[in-house]
């Protein structure tokens, strides 16, 4: 595969050219923390709720997650399975081989599956499924719920353009999605996959320390969420480097760079890069076994 490429996410655009989503059936295998975001996105790019079966660990946890989500819980994991399109497994990493291995005499050979988990290969994953399954990995975060998030896709080796292309075209609404090679997953991971944990957490901290500084909570969660969707807003539709950005906000003796200089002492960097590293490295270990 190639080095990582962006695709178009102009739904209008994509379902011109691209696959009819309207008529893609997709089952869901563990529609919970990042199987839900997963549905969400898939249909706003234009899959149809009808379309959509979840099966979740228990009837009633089916049903719980089809109502929330808006699609169709399946009767069961065979029936979701029997004309699935595509097959999503967002189950824990440490039982997706052996769910793998059970749906496989269920499978169409025609269909995808598409695999969330983190820290299991598509060597390993193609050798759990039945010979000549076609199977991509998908490293998405949580913003992608909103629309507002990235997805790497992993393309195993079984894969048509077509099927590839429908992948794209699922995820055409998360945000971003790029083609990404199983070496570059960690850094994916430590760059977006947990990054909206950091995020949350600094964001928590900026809110505390704001109320501490006399705003009430509700004020100082919308002000500190803004400035941060506008930062990041400014820096996507501008081009402009984020430390470009920041030395134009920078006056000679100012606020900003008192508060920057304090950022640096207090090892804030660092800290970011450390966490960044540690999930990468975590996610190494994962694919180690």
């Amino acid at each position: 595969m190639d080095d990582t490429t962006a695709q178009p996410q102009d739904p209008a655009s994509s379902q011109a050219t691209g696959p009819d989503l309207a008529a893609v059936t997709v089952a869901v295998i563990g529609a919970g923390n990042m199987g839900g975001p997963v549905v969400r996105a898939m249909l706003a790019a234009g899959a149809r709720p009808e379309r959509l079966q979840i099966v979740n660990s228990s009837p009633a946890s089916s049903e719980r997650a089809a109502a929330e989500l808006g699609v169709r819980a399946a009767a069961s994991r065979s029936e979701a399975l029997q004309d699935a399109d595509v097959v999503v497994l967002g189950v824990k990493p440490y039982q997706i081989l052996d769910l793998a291995g059970e749906i496989g005499a269920d499978l169409s050979g025609e269909a995808i599956v598409v695999s969330l988990a983190a820290g299991t290969t598509l060597a390993q994953l193609e050798q759990a499924l039945p010979a000549g399954q076609s199977v991509e990995r998908a490293m998405p975060n949580t913003p992608i719920s909103v629309g507002e998030g990235a997805v790497g896709l992993m393309r195993g080796s079984a894969v048509t353009e077509a099927q590839h292309a429908l992948v794209h075209a699922l995820f055409a609404r998360a945000g971003v999605a790029v083609d990404i090679t199983e070496d570059q997953v960690h850094a994916f991971i430590g760059a977006a996959g947990s990054m909206p944990g950091f995020v949350f957490l600094l964001l928590e901290a900026m809110s505390d320390e704001a109320v501490r500084l006399g705003l009430k909570r509700d004020l100082a969660d919308s002000l500190v969420q803004q400035t941060v969707r506008g930062a990041a807003t400014m820096l996507m539709e501008s081009g402009v480097h984020a430390a470009v950005a920041k030395n134009g906000v920078s006056s000679p003796g100012g606020t900003t760079v008192q508060g920057l200089a304090t950022l640096e002492r207090e090892g804030v960097r660092s800290g970011v890069a450390a966490a960044m590293a540690a999930a990468a490295e975590k996610s190494r270990e994962m694919s180690r076994g």
